[in-house]
């Protein structure tokens, strides 16, 4: 007997639910995101899409194009219900559904989402370099849910904080891309064994490179490589 028989393609699933489910309702699954493209009546036998662009309610907060999307059974959408869910770049706690296609504003209803079927984490700390991480701006901290990297702007002397990271593992590069006054980012811990916390970018293309470790029971970040950022304690 064969181990394994086809069933289906896998772009859209069987799925009977307890409750009846609209068109275009987020179901989760454990790590499974499905979407309805039309009614299913309590009992009844329906299919979801698993693959396939959506536009998808989002929580407040800018989404670059390509960014990881994650589904917050709770959240709340920019004009919507509260609590009624929403997509979200947080991965802490919320579901992967896929990677945003289209760029959306902090205040924009939907963001365009590419769903990219099974789910296998549920964070993205195993992301490419590439992934963008959008540079918060001045004052802000520097997200650490993914890997990649973020390039800094400032218009001015700027700071920026950085938080410990969100696995072992997890690597994050920060690179000045414009220079309009010096940023200072100041780590919640040290980020070598020299004890220094602060990260001072001067001059276009200063760029550090971090990973995630573990010291004691603690996430902290340490310097991989460094080309002209100062480092500093304070």
């Amino acid at each position: 007997m064969s181990q394994a028989t086809f069933v289906q393609e896998g772009k859209r699933i069987d799925y009977t639910p307890v409750a009846a489910a609209a068109t275009g309702q987020v179901v989760v699954q454990n790590s499974l995101i499905g979407i309805p493209h039309a009614p299913i009546a309590a009992g009844a036998l329906g299919s979801l899409a698993t693959e396939g662009v959506f536009d998808v309610v989002k929580a407040t907060g800018a989404v670059n194009a390509g960014a990881a999307v994650y589904w917050d059974a709770d959240g709340d959408p920019v004009g919507g219900t509260a609590g009624t869910g929403a997509a979200t770049t947080t991965a802490e706690g919320n579901t992967f559904m896929g990677k945003a296609t289209v760029a959306a504003g902090a205040n924009d209803e939907t963001v365009r989402v590419r769903l990219e079927g099974v789910a296998t984490a549920s964070n993205t700390i195993h992301e490419d370099l590439t992934n963008v991480i959008a540079d918060p701006g001045d004052g802000e901290a520097i997200p650490v849910a993914d890997s990649g990297t973020c390039q800094i702007v400032t218009g001015d002397a700027e700071t920026r904080t950085l938080a410990a990271p969100a696995d072992v593992g997890q690597l994050l590069a920060l690179t000045m891309k414009t220079d309009g006054g010096n940023c200072v980012v100041t780590a919640s811990a040290a980020v070598n064994a020299a004890g220094n916390n602060t990260l001072t970018f001067a001059d276009v293309t200063d760029t550090i490179l971090l990973i995630g470790a573990i010291s004691g029971a603690d996430k902290v970040w340490r310097v991989m490589g460094n080309d002209g950022v100062a480092l500093s304690t304070v």
